[in-house]
Formats: C-alpha cells, structure tokens, sequence
C-alpha cells in the first residue's frame, strides 16, 4: 500500500501500530487455542482443587487386591489415613484405590464412596470407617465432617462410632453415632425426594459464571486495539481488562497464589460496573457518527473507504453480543446468592445428569442420585439425628402381644366389627413402631409383628367365617320356608333385628281362603288337588314374598301371612294390602289357565282378610318344635274378616285402622260399622277395591253412587237409600256391597230399626 502510494507516508506508523496490535492479539489467540488442545485436565483440575483448599476426594476400599494400583500414589493416601481405637470389630478389606497424583497432593483428605446395598437392592445403611490391613479410611462426606469438627478422636465400639471431643457447634463434646445390629450405621434420609431435600446448583452454572467473564474479557480485548473503548477512560480501561485476563491465566497455570481468586473477583466486579457506566451512554452512536464522517470526507483512498466501511458494519454487532454479555452476567450476578449461600456449607460434585446411571434406590426413592446418599450422611452427622435398631425378637414378643389381644378382641365379633377391630389393633401396633421411629429413631423390624398380626388376624377371621356361616345356614333353614330371599339376607346382614322369642310390635296381618273349595275338592282326584293346590298357592305365596311379607302356614288352601316381622317395615301395611291386590290380579290369570286345562271344575275365588294392630309375633313351640307365628286379638281379626267377606260379597276386607294407613295409595269402599265379639268399641269395615289409578270408569262411577247411597242409609233414609243402590245395582248387577244394602233398605223402608239402633252391627261370623 506504501509502495503504490495508496496510504500515504506520513500515515505509515498509525497503520504500523494497528498492524503490530493485530497481529499480537492473533498470536495470543492461536496460542491460546494450541493450549487449550493440549491442556492437562488433571493438571488444571488440581490446580483448581489446591486454589480451593477445602478439596475432599475419593478413595475406593477393594474387596479383591488389585495389581493396577499404584504403590506411589497408596503412600501419598496413607497420610489422609485415619487411626481409631476398636478397629477390630471391623471387617478387613483387600486394599484400597485413591485418586490419582496430581490430585491427592492438592486434597484435603480423602474418604471412601463405598456403600451398602441391602439383599432387596434399597440402600438403607453406610459404614463410617472401614480398614484395610492396619490402615483405616473415613467416608467422604464424614472425612469433611470430622475436618468441621476440629479431627476428634475416633472410638469404634460394637453398638456406636464415639467422636470424643468434637468442637460442635461452638462446644466441645462427645458425639455417639449408634451402630445397627449388623456394625453399619443406619442413614437417615430427608423427608423429601433428592430434588426437595438440598440446594442444587447446575455445574453448568459455575462454568457460565467464569465463562461469561472471560469472554466479555476476551471480546472487550479484541476490539481495544480498534479504538472501541477509547471513548471512556481511553487506555485504563483498555489496561484494566488485561489484567483481569492475565490475572485469570496466572491462577489457572498455577503462577499466582490462592488469595490471587479474592482479587480477581474484585477486578471483575470493578470491571463490570465500569464497562456497564460506559455502555450506559450509548457509545456506539459516537462512534458511528464519527466512522460515518470519516466517511463522508472527500479524497479517501479506497483501502481506507475499505477499512472504515468494515467498521461501520463491525461495530453494531459487537456492541450488540459485548450488551448480551453483560446482560447475562447481570443475570449471573443476580443468582449469585446461590454461591454466596455456599459459604461454610458442604458442597459434593457428581454427576447427577438425566444420562447418569450412578443411581439407586432408597427406601422413599427408586432413581435416587448416589451423589445424594454422601449429602445425606453430613445431614444426620450435622443435624445429630441418628437412627438404631433393635433386635428382631423384640418384633416378634410385640407380635405375639399383638396378636393375643387381637384374638381377644375378635372373640364373638360379627366380620364387619372383626374387619374394623383387627384393622385398628395391627394399625395401633404399625402406628407404635412408627411413633417408636419418628420420636427416638429407633428402628424396630415391622416383618415379625406384622407377619404374626396378619396370620392372626386371617386365622381368626376364618373362623369367624365358618361359624357365621354356619349362623347363616341356620337362618335359611329356619326361614327360608316362609321368608322372601332378600328378607333372609337382610337377616343374616343385620341378625340384631331377629329377636327369637316373643316380641309384641304392630304388624299387618293377612288371612286367605278360596270360597267353596271344599266341593271342588270333591270333585278331583287327590293328585289333581294336589296339583291344583301347589300351582295356585306357588303364585299366590310368591307374591307375598315379592313384597317382603312372611308366611306363617298353610291350612289346606288358606294361607296365614304377615308384614312387619321379621323385619320392620313402616309400610306393612300398604305391603299386605298391594299383595292383596296383585293376588285378585293373579287369580284371573290362573282361572283362565285353569279352567283352559281343565284342572277345576268352576273358577277360584280367594276371600282375603287384613287387619293392623299390635300382635305378638315370635318362635312358639318347644325345643325341639317350634313355629315363627304371629297371635292376638289383632291376629283374630284378621282371619274373621276373611270369613265376613261372605257377607258383603267382597274378595278384600280391611279394617278402619288399616284403611287410615292405606287410603293415600288405595281406592278402598266403606262398608259396616261393626262390633266384635267380647269388644265394646264398634270399627268399620272397608273393600279394597285397586290401586289409585288402576281403577276403571265403571267402577269409579259405582263408587261414587255408593257413597251418596250409603250417606242416605246411615241418616235412615231409606227410600233414597234403595233408590241409590237400585241406581248401583243396574251399573254393576252383582255388586255385592249394594246387593246387602239394597235389601236392607228395602227392609227398613217398611220395618224401620228401633230408634236407639246405632247402625253398628254386631260381627259373629268367624
């Protein structure tokens, strides 16, 4: 260029300078880059640890010696060792295989990561010391931890690890780490999971912590040169940013001592906020004005248009990466307080990332980073919060405990009870092992006691079983002749409901009868009778037990039946009065069937009585014989109802007390008011007629006809009476009810009643 005169020779030592500067910067980055191809990991990572100078590393114990050790580098261990007293009561291992060189002569000390793995993969156990030969080694976390506490004397004892004159926490004491039954110390492990229980910082986050500062350093330096900083301070700042990189080479090569870190820290802080104030007023906007005058000047050269157009587009883009540095070290800078609650805490470094198979299973965790098992030892050292065992025939003595007063306590119990009883004696006797735990940190095994809960528990609950099953058979035998199945089941549910013996409760009681069998009986063969009887009353019983009523007996074709018992029902007495009516349904049905096949000679009609009222209801009889029946005046009214039907021409009478309990769900006719043999207090008499809504036009009509008619009957009227149920009679010719009335109207038109009559009367018929 000087010699085509394209710069001009006046001009040639600025271009010289900037040359020289350029091409020393390039030196130092191949330089740099040909070091970092060759850089001694080992080497620098020592350096890192001896610069620390609170550097623990690991020392393997080997079950089998191995022949690949180096003796030079088990020497240099040797010195980390430790000399307790009781080393006896330890097992002896085959040797041991320490970090390598450059590392152990910058550690602290060393400790072992040997763990225990129990027979079911969990790791609930660590030794603290473990020897080999006469040499004995710390675990890596107790190796720190014995460091924090002034390096007390060690006494190995068959039930405890004895710290005796630990400085803890500002006093001097003795510390007793309890020894589970098998020598090891049982670990007590967080309450959380592993990313809960401990600070955690990413390794990536200490590398961008150091890395952010070199290359802002770095990016800082490789636009100085260029005149980029001359715009603050001018050459100190250029001068303050290499130091800080020199500063940072010297420790990293081992050239400055630890305490050098100290002031690199504060050269850096001092560093950012002068780089920050300066980036602060928008440098690059000066610098652009001046590059964009430069070139807007007339007579430069080409090179130099060159030249000054390369750093118009250059500067943006490095003030715009140089901003995201120092925007990301300010993100830094805010979490610092992670590294800043570092200080005086245990730190462990591994490998915890999702690729890492350094895993394994605590008794609360599957996955659990190994790195976590040393944190966790320090926790129970630091925290003092130590856990033992006890032998398991304690377990087992607290087992056969449980397990008498469990069979106790199930004595004569129902299996939802023993459910309930079992259930709380084995969770109170769980419960006492983990109160025992929680409170002293004593660890009893749960196998034996829970082995002997459970076996006494399904043994007493078997024979619980068997004999309520045979409780069970006992019931169906004996109810199962006249109880529905699901009455049956609610008995064996619910036995407490079955009172044996006499109980007197209001029931509803019903009696049937079919008009005229005795002629019709006359007429078939016994086995037809026979037959004929079982068809109609399989129908007639299975209505009953349909609505959960007992049957108490046959006589012949009648049948004696009962709602209310054994089981209480508040609606027996709708029950019996529905059955009543389904069975007058049921009745046509199976006249059509009989009479088709031949099976009687004339149709079936069932007369059917019911009354409610207090009853004595119970098993009657002896020991050997006995009835489940029911009997009472009640009772006795009932069966007379069933006979009066004659009278009245009706297929269901009811009484005044049962009416008053059916009226709201039943279309039912008032008949008589009459008066029972041996009762002064005179009752009325009612038909059921059907079912609210089931009743037809027709018959609605007669009802309402009758009604008016029979008002005019009981005022003695009787010639309105008669003339009613004349009106009755031509609606429905056979009504039985208006037949009785319309002659008795008849009757008193012409002999009329004496005047005290009360129009009650009196009922005989049985």
């Amino acid at each position: 260029a000087l010699r085509t005169r394209r710069i001009p020779l006046s001009e040639s030592p600025s271009f010289a300078r900037q040359f020289s500067q350029l091409a020393e910067q390039k030196k130092q980055e191949l330089s740099d880059s040909v070091k970092a191809i060759a850089l001694d990991n080992d080497q620098r990572l020592a350096q890192t640890v001896r610069i620390f100078g609170e550097g623990f590393l690991t020392v393997h114990l080997l079950d089998d010696p191995d022949p690949t050790v180096n003796p030079e580098e088990t020497k240099t261990a040797e010195k980390f060792a430790l000399h307790p007293e009781g080393l006896g009561f330890l097992k002896d291992y085959a040797g041991f295989s320490p970090t390598i060189e450059p590392l152990l002569s910058a550690a602290k000390g060393l400790g072992f990561t040997n763990v225990s793995i129990d027979p079911d993969g969990v790791r609930r156990r660590i030794d603290l010391v473990r020897k080999t030969g006469t040499t004995a080694f710390p675990q890596l976390g107790f190796a720190a931890f014995l460091d924090l506490v002034g390096s007390p004397k060690i006494e190995v004892r068959p039930d405890a690890v004895i710290l005796r004159g630990a400085r803890y926490l500002d006093k001097t004491r003795d510390v007793v780490v309890p020894r589970a039954q098998d020598g090891s110390i049982l670990i007590n492990w967080p309450h959380e999971a592993y990313e809960k229980s401990f600070r955690h910082l990413s390794f990536y986050f200490l590398y961008q912590h150091d890395r952010l500062y070199a290359d802002l350093v770095s990016n800082l330096e490789a636009r100085a040169t260029w005149g980029y900083l001359d715009g603050f301070q001018g050459e100190p700042l250029r001068e303050q940013v290499r130091a800080v990189a020199h500063l940072r080479q010297a420790l990293l090569d081992g050239k400055a001592p630890p305490e050098a870190v100290a002031e690199l820290r504060s050269r850096r802080d001092a560093l950012l906020k002068d780089v920050q104030g300066y980036f602060a007023d928008r440098p690059e906007d000066a610098l652009m004005n001046q590059v964009n005058a430069v070139l807007g000047q007339k007579g430069l050269t080409s090179e130099q248009r060159k030249e000054f157009q390369t750093i118009a587009n250059d500067l943006p883009d490095w003030f715009a990466k140089t901003r995201g540095l120092i925007e990301n070290l300010q993100k830094i800078r805010t979490e610092e307080g992670k590294l800043g609650g570092l200080t005086g805490a245990f730190c462990f470094l591994g490998n915890t990332n999702t690729g890492s198979t350094d895993l394994g299973q605590t008794p609360f965790q599957n996955g659990y980073p190994n790195l976590g098992t040393h944190a966790s030892v320090v926790n129970m050292l630091l925290q003092r919060q130590f856990l033992s065992d006890v032998s398991p025939w304690w377990s087992w003595l607290l087992g056969l405990l449980g397990a008498l007063a469990m069979t106790y306590g199930l004595q004569g119990k129902k299996p939802a009870v023993s459910l309930v009883v079992g259930g709380t004696i084995s969770v109170l006797a769980l419960a006492f092992l983990a109160v025992l735990f929680v409170t002293s940190g004593v660890y009893m095994p749960g196998i034996p006691l829970g082995t002997l809960m459970v076996l006494t528990f399904l043994g007493t609950t078997f024979f619980q079983f068997l004999r309520t099953e045979k409780e069970k058979g006992f019931l169906r035998n004996a109810f199962g002749r006249y109880l529905s199945n699901e009455v049956i089941q609610q008995i064996i549910a619910n036995p407490d409901q079955l009172r044996l013996g006499g109980q007197q409760k209001v029931m509803t009681a019903m009696f049937t009868d079919i008009r005229g069998f005795s002629s019709i009986s006359e007429k078939l063969s016994p086995e037809e009778l026979v037959h004929l009887l079982n068809l109609y009353l399989t129908s007639m019983s299975d209505i009953i037990l349909d609505l959960q009523g007992t049957i108490d007996k046959y006589e012949g074709d009648a049948i004696i039946a009962f709602f209310g018992a054994p089981l209480d029902f508040e609606d027996h007495a709708r029950r019996a009065c529905l059955a009543a009516v389904q069975m007058k349904r049921v009745e046509e049905k199976l006249n059509a069937q009989f009479l088709g096949e031949k099976l009687t000679p004339v149709p079936l009609y069932t007369r059917i009585g019911i009354n409610t009222g207090p009853m004595v209801v119970g098993n009657m009889g002896t020991h050997r014989k006995m009835d489940y029946t029911i009997i009472g005046d009640a009772v006795n009214l009932a069966a007379r109802l069933e006979g009066v039907n004659k009278l009245y021409g009706t297929g269901i009478l009811i009484s005044e007390q049962t009416n008053d309990l059916v009226s709201s769900a039943l279309v039912t006719r008032r008949l008589d008011r009459v008066r029972v043999v041996g009762k002064e207090v005179a009752i009325r008499l009612f038909q059921v007629v059907e079912e609210k809504g089931h009743v037809s036009r027709e018959a609605a009509q007669l009802l309402e006809t009758y009604d008016l008619a029979l008002d005019h009957f009981e005022a003695r009227r009787w010639t309105q009476a008669r003339e009613g149920f004349d009106e009755c009679l031509r609606l429905v010719p056979d009504d039985g009810p208006s037949v009785r009335y319309q002659k008795l109207a008849a009757e008193y038109e012409t002999t009329p009643p004496p005047a005290t009559w009360d129009g009650v009367f009196k009922l005989e018929t049985k």
